[in-house]
This record gives structure tokens, sequence and C-alpha cells, in this order.
């Protein structure tokens, strides 16, 4: 028996209701936003933005407001300032700036929205596991030890003040704040600096005094490296001392080891993690670059940035015996033009061996007092 031909068949028409019509709408609807926001980030973790003028009040960006994790304002000196923002609409997200003067000029970031992630910069974004009576709680895994400022950003049904206190291992970190009636604005709030002291597994916990948890919403939390000590001034002499006590950690296994024979920036096997110091300079001109630095045997001759200002200065890493064997050495040059607040990064190009160096402290030196 032969087959029929095949251009002898005519499918049966089947009608397209519309309900059938809207659905494979919605899909596709749905789709689009996925592939465009997944488009738009193009597996980078943060974008930036020129705030358009210094005394507007909000701003529309082009991504969509579920794959965004944070925004913030960041000056030349490296403050964050922490934005609120809100869907404008299924592709475009309103941020909005807070509500305080500025009087210097200021870079938009918008970080992308990961589920329980550790970024590349050592910052982590964790969803809670857990709600119960007046507090929400989760789990972490740290990578390392150090400090982290603590970073809340909720959805809010009432205009309520609100005392918070986060927890992690046995630090603490709290504040009272207020929160504004719009369940549509994710809602963001710094609640201070807390410590790893382990990298360990660790429950973390967010507690909401006396509050209704059906009226407030939990996005989300985010640690963020804060700086290990105090604050930086030049000191009476003029010369600037970046220790590795009051470093910040950028990434997921550098560290400050406090031990005293150590006492320093390291565990830096990762090229991608940098440390980075903010400090107060009161008079400007020239000074000269000295770091101490370790290197064990063999692991010499790491390719090297130092970034502060509007200046690049390059150098090699000096094997010198050992990583805790620490050697001064002027590498540079740089010019401040004015008193102001700066920050310094200490940037691998390229790392040769195993590790890339010890750093116990980078000292600026004024140019006329360098030996």
């Amino acid at each position: 028996m032969q087959p029929a031909a095949r251009n002898n068949y005519k499918p049966e028409n089947t009608p397209i209701t519309p309900w059938l019509r809207l659905s494979f709408l919605l899909v596709l609807s749905v789709l689009s936003i996925s592939v465009s926001g997944a488009d738009f980030w193009d597996s980078r973790e943060r974008k930036e933005f020129d705030w358009e003028k210094q005394n507007q009040t909000s701003q529309i960006i082009p991504i969509p407001i579920d794959t965004i994790g944070s925004t913030h304002f960041v000056t030349p000196y490296g403050d964050i300032e922490l934005c609120n923002f809100t869907a404008e609409s299924n592709s475009a997200t309103r941020v909005i700036a807070p509500k305080q003067p500025f009087d210097h000029s200021f870079k938009l970031i918008v970080e992308r929205s990961q589920t329980q992630h550790q970024f590349s910069d050592g910052r982590w974004q964790m969803h809670p596991l857990e709600k119960e009576d007046n507090s929400w709680s989760g789990v972490i895994k740290p990578t390392r030890p150090g400090s982290y400022r603590v970073e809340v950003y909720i959805k809010s049904k009432v205009d309520e003040p609100l005392d918070m206190e986060f927890s992690l291992q046995s630090s603490k970190a709290m504040r009272s704040i207020k929160s504004t009636a719009d369940p549509l604005a994710v809602q963001a709030f710094d609640l201070g600096r807390i410590k790893i002291t382990e990298p360990k597994g660790s429950k973390w916990s967010l507690n909401i005094k006396e509050a209704s948890l059906e009226s407030i919403d939990l996005s989300h939390v985010v640690l963020r490296p804060a700086p290990e000590g105090e604050p930086i001034r030049q000191l009476a002499d003029g010369s600037i001392l970046l220790h590795a006590r009051d470093v910040t950690v950028h990434g997921t296994k550098l560290q400050y080891e406090p031990l005293p024979h150590k006492n320093t920036v390291g565990y830096w096997i990762h090229e991608t993690d940098y440390p980075s110091w903010e400090f107060e300079l009161l008079r400007p001109g020239r000074y000269a670059i000295e770091i101490l630095q370790g290197c064990g045997t063999g692991h010499g001759g790491s390719h090297m940035n130092i970034k502060v200002h509007e200046s690049t200065i390059p150098f090699l890493v000096e094997d010198t015996g050992h990583f805790q064997h620490f050697v001064p050495r002027f590498v540079g040059e740089t010019q401040f033009p004015r008193p102001d607040r700066y920050r310094l990064d200490l940037i691998p190009a390229k790392k040769a061996g195993g590790a890339v160096m010890d750093v116990r402290q980078i000292r600026l030196v004024p140019i006329a007092d360098k030996p």
C-alpha cells in the first residue's frame, strides 16, 4: 500500500482563542524582559552611570528592577551613599537620590542581583531562608575573616521607625531607621560595621524590634568590605601612613593578618583581589611612594599598579626570600593638587608566582623629605 503523498496532507484548522493569543504574548513579553536584563549585564557584576544633574532627585536606568541588587553613589575618594530604587516599567528602574546635598561629582553604581552569592570584590548578597516572629535568618560561608558594612534592603507598607539588629558570629550591627510606606520601592539602610572572625559556615539573623513582619518585606542583605581600622590622617611630619591594619580588602581570599610576626595584608593568592586605603591629605604637592613588602623565594616578579588620584604607578614585586621578610622600596611618585580625601588602590596586573606578596604598609612621603 502506497503512503499518501505529502502535498496532499491538509491539517485541520485549529482556532486561536483570544486567551491563547494573550498567553502567548505574555510568554514572549517575559522572555523578552529576561533576555533584555541578561543581555544588559553581559556577565558583569556592576554598571556605572553618570548622574545627569547634581541637583536632580531621581534618574531612570534601563535595567529591570528584579535584576538589581543595590544602587549607590560613589564619590572620587570612595565614599558610598546608598540609594532607594523602584520599578519604572518592566524593563526600567527609577533610582532615588539620597536626601542630602552633594558638593562633589559622583557616579551612580548599579550592582547585579544574585541569590546567596559572593562577588569577586568580596561583597556578599544574602537572602533570608527563614522568617520567625520579628526576625529573618540565613546561612553564610565566609571565605576570609575581615570587616564588612551591613546594608539592608526592604520593602515597607508603613511609615514607621524601626530598630534593626544584624548578628553574625559574635558581631552585631544596630541602627534605628525610618521606613516609608511604599511597597513597590526597595529601601536601603546602612546598619554599620561587623567583623567576621572565622571563615566558616555561620548563621546570620536580622531582628526588627517590636515590628510586624507582615508590613515589612526583607529583600536581601549585602555585606560590603569595610576598613579594618581607623580613619587615616596626615601625620605631623607630613607623611601619610597606609598600614595593613587600616586596609579595606576587596576580594575573596586576601586579608589582614594581625599576628605580631605578620601584621600584614597577606594570603594574596587571587589576582583579582586587591587592597585599598582611604586617607585625608592636608598638604598638596608631590609625594614619593614607599612600599614595605615581602615575597617568598621564587614568587617575585608580579606586575603591580598603584592607582591614586589621577596617577597609575607600575612596579614589579621583588623576591625578598620570605613573605614576612619586609623590605622598604620607593616605587614612584604622585601629585596631589589640593587638600582633600583620597583613595589608593594596589592592584595586580599579572601574578607571577603562587602568591603576589605581603604588604605591611605604604608611606606617602613629601618629596622634600625623601632621603
